[in-house]
């Protein structure tokens, strides 16, 4: 009998640790993405996500029941390189173009976790306020497909510099960067590869 008693003692000991690290995975696993809600609202412009052209992003913020609701990826980067802006990021989620035809109406329902996305930077195609917008695509081959046809620069959300998000290029900037110096690199990276 204190076989048996030894026996269950070690297996429960074993067991513990397993049962703590999987309730530690779920509580740091990223929340889903949330749906757009009709009165959701773009955090920096104040206006409805709806009333914006193209790709949209969402910051889910540790304490906070309801996404950083945000009316393009270049607010959704921006929102995470500003130093006043919360750092207790849980998911940050942006629009997958991969599945969207038009990029100025793509389907808001589909999300990619923008940690993992590729990024197509410096395209011809604009955002929805007019300005030069990272285009989010789930897979690679999307993203340099759309770089074939609409130009611009595929990049990783970790290799995208604080300098092209917060001072992006103006359209004639970028033509005569194209016509001037080739590939667009120049954007003040430095030698810093």
């Amino acid at each position: 009998m204190r076989t048996s008693l030894k026996a269950t003692l070690l297996a429960a000991c074993l067991l513990l640790p397993l049962s703590a690290c999987q309730q530690e995975r779920a509580e740091t696993a990223p929340p889903p993405p949330v749906a757009i809600a009709a009165d959701a609202i773009g955090h920096y412009c104040g206006m409805n996500l709806a009333d914006h052209p193209g790709p949209k992003g969402q910051v889910q913020v540790k304490g906070q029941d309801r996404p950083v609701w945000l009316s393009s990826v270049r607010d959704t980067f921006a929102f995470t390189m500003l130093p006043e802006e919360p750092k207790e990021i849980r998911a940050i989620y942006v629009t997958d173009m991969g599945k969207s035809p038009d990029p100025q109406k793509p389907d808001l329902s589909v999300w990619v976790e923008a940690r993992k996305a590729w990024y197509v930077l410096n395209s011809r195609q604009r955002g929805g306020m007019g300005d030069a917008e990272p285009f989010p695509f789930a897979e690679e081959a999307a993203a340099r497909s759309f770089a074939a046809a609409n130009g611009g620069t595929v990049k990783r959300f970790a290799d995208v510099k604080e300098d092209e998000i917060l001072t992006p290029q103006t359209a004639s900037e970028e033509h005569g960067e194209q016509d001037g110096h080739g590939s667009g690199h120049g954007n003040g990276h430095g030698g810093g590869h």
